[in-house]
């Protein structure tokens, strides 16, 4: 998941600007006079954290998220599906300085394939492969960081997306369409594969499976009724019938492969376990014991299929997909599952630190606590590697060279 830089005690950091200036032992590294002194001494400070995958909504209330973010310690954010004008306003009143607030790289809307109903804003549908170039275009040139793909595209319009994302030099991310193999998003230039495909799709595990046609034939049809009209796609995708299935199949020549794949195409990963866990709980009132006994399965594989994934290679992200909870941010928490699930707490802090910036290509800049990068740090009171819910525990927040106070609020500044 990253080189790991082991510890280093007794250390004394400049921030000059929004620059880290010069970093030294404590002993021999005097702080410029008139310098803001924090006292770090028994304390631990880390690169400030991102979140990538949020959705901030609107401009009023992504505005009002802002100190909570980073009052939390979350000094960037990608927003994966927010209503596009108003998110790209966001996204240029914190790069201006109009507003403090983490830094963005934005979608605009999930792009899906034709619904029966209408969608919100954040969801644009597109009809055909025609539609979809000209919304990628047009997203394009609107200023979009990168085109966000969702779960319902029929394969040709999710392979329209990818060619004219290609031509246009715009990456683009998501889930993996029910009419997609994993194996085919990957070698399409997808850049991210979010909650191992989708919540209910669940097309990396399926693309695992001895019977990956059949299943991912389920899924379609599941999809397809409900889409004419039938019953929800949960009844099938949650059931008990389908998620054994998924597991039972698992077939570790068929993962390790397409391990590989992700690892040499830089497909990154970003599982929102705590996203899973309450899209879960969320169907539970509708869920025999015997689809609850099935999912505890699940969760069994979805921790297995990470180790493996680090294993091999593969890149990891923390991201969320879940709103601030009485102004709590949940990244907190995804880090703690994400070292429940096995992984080791350095490269989960790193999935939220070096991590976002050598997939967003900023890690000349941005990421780690060196010389001459963006001073974005997160001093805390408890050492993270011992327990990595002290990421909590936060002493003080260090936004591009200014220290947030905690009742910081993202007014002018």
């Amino acid at each position: 998941m990253g080189q790991v830089c082991p510890p280093k005690v007794d250390i004394t950091v400049v921030v000059v600007g929004n620059r880290i200036g010069s970093i030294g032992r404590s002993s021999k590294l005097r702080a410029p006079v008139g310098a803001q002194v924090l006292d770090g001494a028994g304390k631990f400070l880390v690169p400030g954290l991102r979140d990538m995958h949020v959705h901030l909504g609107g401009y009023d209330s992504g505005k009002k998220t802002f100190g909570q973010l980073l009052a939390s310690g979350i000094v960037g954010v990608r927003d994966m599906a927010s209503p596009v004008e108003e998110i790209l306003r966001l996204r240029t009143e914190t790069r201006n300085g109009t507003l403090l607030g983490p830094a963005m790289v934005v979608a605009g809307p999930i792009l899906q394939g034709p619904l029966p109903f209408t969608v919100p804003a954040l969801v644009r549908s597109v009809a055909d492969g025609a539609e979809a170039r000209r919304t990628v275009d047009n997203l394009k040139a609107q200023g979009v960081d990168f085109i966000k793909v969702g779960d319902t595209l029929p394969h040709d319009v999710y392979f329209a997306i990818a060619d004219e994302s290609r031509r246009l030099g715009i990456p683009f991310a998501g889930h993996v369409s029910a009419f997609v193999s994993a194996g085919e998003a990957s070698h399409a230039g997808q850049r991210s594969i979010e909650h191992f495909g989708s919540a209910g799709f669940q097309a990396v595990l399926i693309a695992f499976s001895s019977e990956e046609a059949a299943l991912s034939q389920v899924a379609q049809d599941a999809l397809m009724s409900a889409m004419t009209g039938g019953l929800s796609p949960d009844a099938t995708l949650f059931g008990a019938d389908f998620t054994t299935r998924l597991v039972n199949t698992y077939d570790a020549r068929k993962a390790a492969a397409l391990f590989s794949t992700f690892a040499r195409n830089g497909t990154w990963q970003v599982p929102t376990l705590i996203a899973l866990h309450q899209v879960w709980d969320s169907k539970r009132g509708g869920l025999s014991q015997r689809d609850i006994q099935s999912e505890d399965r699940l969760w069994a594989k979805y921790a297995e299929v990470l180790g493996a994934m680090r294993k091999a290679g593969v890149k990891i992200m923390a991201g969320t997909d879940v709103p601030l909870r009485s102004g709590v941010a949940p990244l907190h928490e995804e880090l703690v599952l994400l070292v429940k699930a096995g992984i080791p707490p350095m490269e989960v802090l790193q999935s939220a630190t070096r991590n976002p910036a050598e997939f967003l290509g900023t890690l000349r800049t941005e990421g780690t606590v060196e010389v001459g990068k963006v001073g974005d740090l997160v001093l805390l009171d408890a050492n993270p590697l011992v327990d990595i819910a002290n990421t909590r525990r936060i002493s003080a927040v260090i936004r591009s060279g200014m220290l947030i106070e905690p009742d910081t609020s993202p007014q002018a500044r």
